[in-house]
């Protein structure tokens, strides 16, 4: 899930950091490190304070009382409101935000914890919008994103500091475009399609929710444009009532298919004689990215091709046959599993914070040289 965890900021000497004081608490006791749970956490005030005309009982509720998962002691988040700073973890399971807020209980300027559901529109402008992403997490790595390119905001220090709580391999990661002006993802609309094709592969995958909510993660972290068509065929599957609709569905799960090796293995030219990796031909690109991705060792790369071929040809074949609703699903989860094999041989390949944003890109620069 994405899990908030809350903090009164005011409970704290005002002479001091209260972010130092707050992770001090949440990482000393070693029990994100210890899950080894790949999550990514974004930190910042919630609320500092109540603008003119705001009604407060409103704001709280919307904020606070509109979670699917919530552990609160609603006695203290109502006396620490509306100073509130906030953790939001990213792909936290439930078992480990209630073993961290068991072992928070006790911490003064604790108030609890609240699932976050983005395509909620308050969520989004209060727990996404307004606090700045700070790191990935993964038992005791640890990366600091810097954004755009601008490593004059590398922290050495607060690397440091945070060796001493626990993480012993830690570096700088840049975050590229995402959460800036030039992302086009920060939507309701796009959280939407983001919650749809959870809802999918939490029916389909191993690990149910918490599978589903790593997936996803690690999508943002190659191209959110993948949820553009994934979360239409997931939309598409949910209201499909003939064999027309479930032929659009199969049509969403190609380009998902056409996306996914563009963003793994761009295009590019071959000599005569060689296999081609040109835009069409995006099976041989999957591929091609698999045996990069393993050294080009057989044993491994192989059984993973002939799993693209099966997908390519089951999603094809939803095309131009009649199929039934199970079937286009099973598809979809089939594409969705064979993805998480792909990001599994290289995870350093597959994050790449410029892609997505590149026609975004283009156009602020073309805006900035007409302006000069």
């Amino acid at each position: 899930m994405i899990i908030a965890l809350l903090f009164n900021w005011a409970a704290y000497e005002q002479d001091l950091n209260y972010w130092h004081e707050i992770r001090r608490a949440v990482f000393s006791p070693g029990i994100i490190q210890r899950s080894r749970r790949h999550m990514k956490l974004s930190i910042g005030d919630v609320m500092t304070g109540l603008d003119a005309g705001q009604d407060a009982e409103k704001l709280y509720i919307t904020a606070f009382a509109n979670s699917e998962w919530r552990l609160v002691d609603d006695e203290r988040l109502s006396s620490g409101f509306p100073t509130i700073f906030g953790m939001v973890f990213e792909n936290m399971p439930r078992w480990l935000a209630q073993q961290l807020h068991e072992a928070l209980n006790n911490h003064e300027g604790y108030l609890g914890a609240v699932s976050v559901h983005l395509e909620y529109g308050p969520h989004l402008a209060l727990y996404r919008l307004r606090l700045p992403l700070e790191y990935r997490l993964e038992g005791t790595r640890l990366k600091s994103f810097f954004s755009m390119g601008n490593e004059d905001g590398c922290d050495e220090y607060d690397l440091q500091e945070m060796t001493q709580l626990g993480f012993d391999d830690v570096a700088f990661e840049d975050s590229g475009a995402s959460r800036t002006i030039l992302d086009d993802y920060d939507t309701p609309r796009h959280f939407e399609r983001v919650a749809g094709i959870r809802n999918l592969l939490t029916r389909s995958l191993k690990g149910g929710e918490d599978d589903a909510y790593e997936l996803t993660m690690l999508l943002e972290d190659l191209s959110p444009k993948l949820f553009n068509v994934l979360g239409a065929a997931a939309e598409r599957l949910e209201n499909s009532e003939n064999e027309e609709d479930l032929a659009q569905v199969a049509l969403s799960g190609r380009r998902y298919m056409e996306q996914l090796a563009d963003a793994l293995f761009p295009a590019e030219e071959t000599s005569e004689g060689e296999r081609s990796l040109s835009k069409v031909n995006y099976k041989n690109r999957l591929w091609a990215f698999a045996e990069n991705a393993t050294d080009h060792d057989p044993s491994i790369f192989v059984p993973i091709g002939k799993e693209i071929d099966r997908i390519v040809k089951e999603v094809n074949g939803g095309l131009h046959a009649d199929r039934p609703k199970e079937r286009v699903e099973q598809s979809l989860s089939d594409a969705a599993k064979l993805t998480i094999s792909l990001f599994a041989l290289d995870p350093e390949a597959v994050k790449n914070g410029y892609l997505a944003y590149s026609e975004s890109l283009r156009a602020f620069v073309r805006e900035l040289s007409r302006s000069n």
